[in-house]
């Protein structure tokens, strides 16, 4: 009862004796064995894809939304009739699907692919993620926030107007070929 027995599991060989092995001792043999084995098959061909053949989810979806990235090269966008550059994308839009498919409802847009409008930069110094957050509102509808990198730097150029909120052109856009399009806002900003 005071002594202490140390239990093994014995495996039986097939060498045509009746002789047991410990498990113990083939334990140290058998565990590099099979980390080997894993590292073969994770490394496999066709047991997994390469992040090259990956396609860029993020960036596809962007060009749908917003066109193929492309340098900016002047103050003007061809692309927009009403010549503004749309340069600055908004985060958050995924968050705010409900409003701005509200908006495009509300704008008949459904087949034009997009909304040009004017957006409102809100400061918002209650948000609990972000003392500097910058809400960007559109005809009274939330539809993102400015980057929390950005977020600083914007909230001082509203300060600075001497206004509570500050006004910029802003372009909604989305795939009209998609079932459930993502979609993006893109502001006409500039920040210092």
């Amino acid at each position: 009862m005071g002594s202490t027995r140390l239990l093994t599991r014995a495996i039986p060989l097939s060498l045509g004796t009746n002789s047991l092995i410990p498990m113990n001792s083939l334990l140290p043999f058998l565990l590099p064995i099979a980390v080997i084995l894993i590292l073969i098959i994770r490394r496999a061909p066709g047991s997994k894809s390469s992040p090259e053949a990956r396609p860029d989810f993020i960036r596809k979806a962007s060009e749908s939304i917003h066109g193929p990235e492309a340098p900016v090269v002047s103050a003007t966008n061809t692309q927009a009739p009403d010549g503004v550059d749309y340069n600055y994308d908004v985060v958050g839009e995924s968050f705010q699907r409900d409003h701005l498919t509200a908006l495009i409802r509300a704008h008949k847009a459904f087949e034009s692919g997009v909304i040009y409008s004017t957006a409102v930069l809100e400061l918002e110094p209650t948000n609990p993620f972000d003392e500097n957050a910058v809400k960007v509102v559109v005809e009274g509808t939330q539809v993102g926030y400015i980057p929390k990198f950005d977020s600083p730097a914007v909230t001082q150029m509203v300060k600075n107007s001497g206004k509570s909120s500050y006004e910029v052109p802003v372009r909604i856009g989305w795939d009209t070929n998609s079932p459930s399009p993502l979609i993006g806002v893109k502001l006409s900003l500039t920040v210092a």
